[in-house]
């Protein structure tokens, strides 16, 4: 498998704050249930940039494949923005975000299983993400590199770089997958500042 088989893409997570919280009111399992009907219904009617959409618990992983040039990820930063303030509004809730280039495995992985055998309803049995599995790990290491700093976003600059996107409150490196290579990570309080 070549490396030019793999297309640039920006993997975005967000997390609802406070589960842990939640969870000791009774109220996390409800909070969960009501994300995933609206972050389903935003993915499935909306975020015509993003190609796929993953929910599991207080989760939710987007997946695009418009990571350049700078124009058009401001535009994928911009649709991710209106997400996290619908699901926000919408829920109740507060949610943080962390988003990361990466490379997207290719579309037909070699050994890869049918993906609806053995389906179960509507939805196959396994489910194969579609995502870069670096930038994934990468956005689960920055949040324990600085969470700390309580941010909303964490923008890999990668993804933030030539958007003109405002100032971020504050920037560290982190040491980020497959190579260790120290990447400066932006981090943004609100509403991310999406507009020149």
């Amino acid at each position: 498998m070549q490396t030019e088989d793999w297309t640039p893409c920006i993997v975005t997570i967000f997390d609802i704050v406070g589960t842990k919280t939640l969870a000791t009111k009774g109220l996390a399992s409800h909070q969960m249930i009501r994300m995933r009907e609206v972050a389903v219904q935003l993915i499935n009617t909306g975020l015509p940039l993003h190609s796929h959409g993953y929910v599991w618990n207080d989760s939710v992983l987007l997946l695009s494949h418009n990571a350049n040039p700078p124009d058009l990820r401001l535009k994928v930063l911009s649709e991710l923005s209106d997400f996290k303030r619908q699901l926000e509004q919408e829920c109740s809730i507060r949610t943080y975000a962390i988003a990361v280039k990466g490379l997207a495995f290719p579309h037909d992985i070699i050994g890869a299983p049918p993906i609806f055998q053995g389906q179960v309803a509507d939805q196959p049995r396994a489910v194969v993400l579609k995502t870069s599995s670096w930038a994934m790990a990468n956005c689960f290491l920055i949040e324990q590199a600085l969470g700390r700093h309580r941010a909303d976003w964490y923008i890999d600059n990668r993804v933030s770089r030539q958007t003109g996107i405002g100032a971020p409150f504050a920037s560290e490196k982190v040491a980020l997958l497959p190579k260790n290579d120290l990447r400066e990570i932006h981090m943004y309080k609100g509403s991310l500042p999406t507009t020149k």
